[in-house]
């Protein structure tokens, strides 16, 4: 059979790849500024580029910032239009918009005494609150009226009683700051103790499903190398590989060192998490707890997972020179290391979470119980869990690390019998954990001595 014949779109393509060949062999270094003079201002000629690019050259390293450049300058030119519902697949919208909040609410919760998160949860309760007024009709202020049309969302709401607790203690928070009335202060307590109660008699749904299907920090590492190979033999476009390769670092991150979600995907590349000769390094404080997270040198395991992102598919170069240059790029960006495909905003918890689960059947909160558990077996105290997970009080690292440690205390203590009944069993010689030598029979043989000179008159 005969080739088949180019079609007008593929001459275009091949065209204006070659006209960007040409100029890209007139400079040293590929920067936006160049992609952005070279398109015009037209994001399709950038696209074209891409696609007749990746069939040519699949591992040019000016491909990662032409998509980025690509997807920057159509998200610029397209205007999006807002919908009245949610959208496909993605949750309802309960608060209102923060721009809809009056100001004189916003100040007093920023110039309070909490810390900057109980802030940002206030901030969002409030939002709550003001949206079911919203929705009721009501006056958009923090009234019993407003408290109350809240309160009868929350029913009707799927969420656990722990979730519903954590809320109500922020509407407890809010009414001691704006002072609200005593009796709205009262309704909120008793509902408050409601949750309470109902959250101590109801077990986490997310610790349940882990201790069915439990994993080991092994078990992640083993599916970062399997999400790492598909991202190279993969066909699919460039945001299909892209998640390929996003995956295979959050869970090779994940069995190493299991950092919360929000310290993740706030890293910013050259800021919070940076490469030099010797590795990958980290320097900032958790988001959550506000402790140091500061790792001088991460495990050399982690390195390609962690260059990956930076190359998404392209070659490194003689000696990592264009790895080197990618990285200065998302550097000048302020880029996070788990960026999306335009290489500026970060990727969405609610994403991460989809893709870690989709590969573990948990989400990747639980691989800080993998690794609690895997510390508590091989006999690590509660303060390494306390420095590795970076909790803030060391009663949360002692909670979590006596889930598994008494089962793992009672193994090793089986082991040990059983190695002396094996022992007892072959030649009456073995030792202790100690080292001690104990031979069974010289001890019978000087029990017999001893008897026999007693017997003796």
């Amino acid at each position: 059979m005969g080739q088949r014949p180019e079609s007008n779109s593929q001459r275009y393509t091949r065209q204006v790849t070659d006209e960007f060949l040409t100029e890209r062999s007139k400079v040293g270094q590929m920067t936006p500024e160049l992609l952005l003079i070279f398109a015009d201002g037209t994001p399709e000629i950038l696209r074209r580029v891409a696609a007749g690019l990746a069939k040519v050259s699949p591992g040019d390293p000016d491909l990662p910032i032409i998509h980025a450049v690509y997807h920057q300058l159509a998200q610029s030119s397209s205007t999006r239009s807002g919908g009245a519902g949610p959208g496909k697949g993605r949750k309802p919208v309960y608060s209102l918009p923060l721009e809809e909040v009056p100001e004189r609410l916003l100040n007093c919760i920023g110039n309070s005494r909490h810390g900057d998160r109980l802030r940002r949860d206030l901030t969002y309760a409030l939002r709550e609150i003001l949206g079911a007024a919203r929705r009721s009709g009501m006056p958009e202020e923090l009234t019993r009226d407003a408290l109350s049309a809240y309160l009868s969302e929350l029913e009707t709401r799927d969420i656990s009683a722990k979730t519903l607790e954590r809320k109500l203690k922020d509407v407890r928070s809010l009414g001691e700051l704006f002072a609200l009335e005593a009796s709205i202060q009262i309704l909120i307590e008793r509902e408050l103790q409601g949750a309470n109660l109902a959250g101590k008699h109801e077990p986490s749904k997310r610790h349940a499903a882990f201790r069915a299907a439990p994993l080991s920090p092994l078990d992640y590492a083993r599916l970062a190398h399997v999400a790492s190979k598909e991202a190279f033999s993969t066909s699919g476009n460039r945001q299909t590989v892209q998640k390929l390769f996003i995956t295979a670092a959050a869970l090779a991150l994940l069995s190493f060192i299991p950092e919360r979600v929000s310290d993740i995907l706030g890293a910013v590349v050259g800021k919070d998490v940076t490469r030099d000769a010797r590795g990958w390094s980290s320097e900032y404080f958790s988001r959550k707890s506000n402790v140091d997270r500061t790792f001088e040198h991460l495990p050399d395991q982690l390195t390609p997972f962690l260059d990956d992102l930076i190359l998404l598919g392209a070659e490194p170069g003689a000696r990592g020179c264009d790895l080197a240059r990618l990285y200065k790029h998302r550097v000048s960006l302020g880029s996070p290391l788990f960026a999306k495909i335009n290489l500026v905003d970060p990727y969405s918890g609610g994403r991460i979470f989809e893709l870690t689960k989709e590969r573990s059947g948990h989400g990747p909160h639980a691989a800080r119980n993998a690794m609690t558990d895997y510390l508590a077996e091989i006999g690590a105290a509660p303060e390494d869990v306390l420095d590795l997970l970076g909790h803030k009080n060391i009663a949360t690292s002692r909670k979590h690390y006596a889930v598994r440690a008494d089962a793992h205390q009672r193994k090793r203590t089986l082991l040990v019998v059983d190695h002396l009944r094996e022992a007892l069993s072959d030649d009456g010689v073995f030792r202790l954990p100690t080292g001690q030598l104990i031979d069974l029979n010289r001890i019978s043989r000087e029990i017999e001595r001893t008897n026999g000179i007693i017997r003796t008159p």
